[in-house]
């Protein structure tokens, strides 16, 4: 007896990411100027849109997420005698990339003349199978004609207002649901762990010796704006380096780049976060403040599309970022910033975003594999420790004519306390950068300092050398 084909749909299914989508993001990377071409394309039809794209963008899948349940269920039906075809509304080119790369495939149903969706779909794959039974594998709404017709439907990872509609249409639908529900995965795509960093937001509170809980409080606004447009735009990096990423060896667990987190779901996320980040900081902190989170945002997306790929201008930006936040805290609470403050920043910043370049290089070489979209090669790694330990003994140094100053005198009453922080800033740095030749160092230095107890205690001593020097 002839077993049912199995045919099974691509984007959403055997994959949970979306090949056009992550074309889209390819595009934009090379031009962001595309997006309003991209509109154009869309307003004259779904077929039209793909072509486009398609002409610009030939899209590397050797990395794309296959998702591992939906797999063995084929390999399962593929071992008990049913003939699989990969059938997608995707171009035929990648829907064959695809089955090539997965070899359980006997053949593949993909758009070539037009957009192969729904009912166009069905009588490709009515054709195919000269009117015998079949078995469809899909996800979505216009899945519907195709499982209506079907001897068994599979919907995979399928939405409620999909299940809705396909129990309205009378199909008896089988359910494979592989989505991690967890919270956990929308919180590491947020990087929550890098909000640690809008702690530099109270530095000019600190720094000026600022006892208004007022203006505490309306920091704590501030942080909160930054941190929700912050992880906006880790997830707008992200989906911009999804094949790099796949590529890495740690990075490729991340949500997008695994598949844990569609792209679609991390592009609505994301838009949200931005828009509540602008509304905190405008509704709660002021107008000023809103303006340094625009400049911040500007500066992000210039990494993003132009620099990020670009030796020592990358790690420039990062030291600005970083600065950009200390500038907000003042800006926010009113109070002045001084050039002391700026310069020592600029200087720790550049010297811990250098450390965040080295790690990642020291890690790919034990892993024998190169930098993907980077302006680095192995062999800048000791240029790049020199120049980062020298940004981290030139910012003590600031910090020692500053305790020598006028302006520290005038500050504090008793400075000499001030003295006991440099060799413990010494130290802390000496200590990061050790660690990094040693390949100890994540690739995130502040990721590291929060899980780590010395860091911790260098912060308390330093805090106790600030209280009684006041």
């Amino acid at each position: 007896m002839i077993k049912p084909i199995v045919y099974v749909d691509l984007d959403g299914t055997l994959s949970p990411s979306d090949v056009l989508l992550e074309s889209c993001l390819l595009l934009l990377k090379r031009n962001i100027f595309y997006a309003f071409s991209m509109l154009l394309w869309a307003i004259r039809g779904a077929w039209t849109f793909k072509t486009e794209v398609a002409k610009r963008i030939n899209p590397v899948l050797d990395n794309l997420p296959i998702d591992p349940v939906v797999l063995d269920r084929l390999n399962q039906l593929k071992a008990a005698g049913h003939e699989l075809v990969l059938a997608s509304a995707s171009l035929q080119r990648d829907v064959q990339k695809v089955a090539s790369r997965l070899g359980i495939f006997t053949r593949v149903i993909g758009s070539e003349h037009s957009n192969l969706k729904g009912l166009q779909k069905l009588a490709a794959i009515q054709a195919d199978c000269k009117g015998q039974p079949f078995i469809y594998f899909g996800d979505s709404s216009v899945d519907i004609p195709v499982w209506k017709q079907a001897a068994l439907a599979f919907g995979v990872n399928t939405s409620f207002r999909t299940r809705t509609k396909a129990a309205v249409a009378g199909i008896a639908l089988n359910r494979v649901d592989t989505r991690n529900r967890s919270a956990k995965v929308w919180l590491k795509a947020m990087r929550m762990q890098q909000w640690a960093k809008n702690g530099l937001l109270f530095l000019p509170l600190i720094a000026a010796h600022e006892v208004d809980w007022a203006l505490w409080g309306k920091m704590l606004w501030g942080f909160l704006a930054f941190g929700f447009l912050a992880s906006a735009t880790y997830i707008w990096n992200d989906l911009m380096d999804l094949n790099a990423d796949r590529q890495h060896p740690r990075k490729r667990h991340r949500p997008m780049a695994s598949g844990a987190l569609s792209i679609g779901r991390a592009f609505v996320f994301m838009k949200l976060l931005g828009f509540t980040g602008f509304a905190v900081a405008w509704l709660a902190v002021g107008w000023q403040f809103t303006l340094v989170l625009l400049v911040y945002t500007v500066v992000t997306l210039l990494y993003t599309f132009v620099f990020k790929r670009t030796a020592f201008v990358d790690v420039l930006l990062l030291a600005m970022l970083y600065t950009v936040r200390v500038i907000a805290g003042g800006v926010g609470t009113g109070i002045e910033l001084s050039s002391w403050l700026l310069a020592i920043s600029l200087f720790v910043f550049l010297s811990l975003a250098l450390v965040k370049r080295c790690a990642e290089l020291e890690f790919l070489q034990i892993e024998g594999t190169q930098p993907q979209g980077r302006g680095y090669r192995m062999s800048d790694l000791s240029y790049l420790v020199s120049m980062g330990i020298s940004s981290g003994f030139v910012a003590v140094l600031v910090l020692a004519l500053y305790v020598d100053s006028q302006n520290g005198s005038m500050l504090y009453a008793r400075p000499e306390f001030l003295w006991g922080i440099c060799p413990l800033f010494l130290y802390w740095l000496m200590r990061i950068w050790i660690m990094t030749s040693r390949k100890e160092m994540i690739d995130d230095p502040v990721h590291f300092a929060i899980h780590d107890r010395i860091s911790w205690g260098f912060l308390a001593c330093v805090a106790a050398l600030v209280y009684l020097a006041s």
